[in-house]
């Protein structure tokens, strides 16, 4: 017994009587529905972001401070951050340039990927991380430790 090999047999039969298409009424009789249509211009130019629902101050999530990070602040001038993962180096631009009132020279993204972890028995991994490295001029300088 096959369920599936079942086939559904058509036939055409040479007899039925084909319609007419003069009986048919046309479709101009047909009330047609109005559409809306906007021009180009009309409609708001939007830019295409990946984060249209978060505002610049939830992009930059917290400053990394390690030994290495304080190294390239004082060398390179170069601060690191932990961002959201959806930002892309023009929002963190935005972001660092609307909160500490800089402009970036330029921005390095960092992708993290979350390691393998333990517990026990227990089996586990840490979350993908993203950070930032943000250039400054020479004369600018972010203090993240109030003295």
């Amino acid at each position: 017994m096959s369920l599936f090999n079942k086939k559904k047999e058509t036939t055409k039969n040479p007899l039925t009587p084909k319609k007419d298409v003069s009986l048919v009424s046309p479709v101009s009789d047909v009330p047609k529905k109005t559409l809306k249509t906007t021009t180009p211009s009309s409609q708001p130019k939007v830019l295409h972001s990946n984060l249209n629902n978060v505002g610049f101050r939830n992009i930059l999530l917290q400053p990394i401070i390690t030994e290495k990070a304080t190294v390239l602040a004082g060398e390179n001038n170069c601060y690191v951050f932990e961002v959201t993962p959806r930002a892309n180096k023009i929002s963190i631009k935005k972001a660092i340039s609307e909160i500490y009132n800089f402009t970036p020279l330029k921005v390095n993204i960092v992708r993290i990927k979350g390691k393998k972890v333990r517990y026990g028995r227990s089996h586990g991994k840490t979350k993908n991380r993203k950070r930032a490295l943000v250039f400054l001029k020479k004369g600018d300088h972010i203090e993240f430790v109030k003295k």
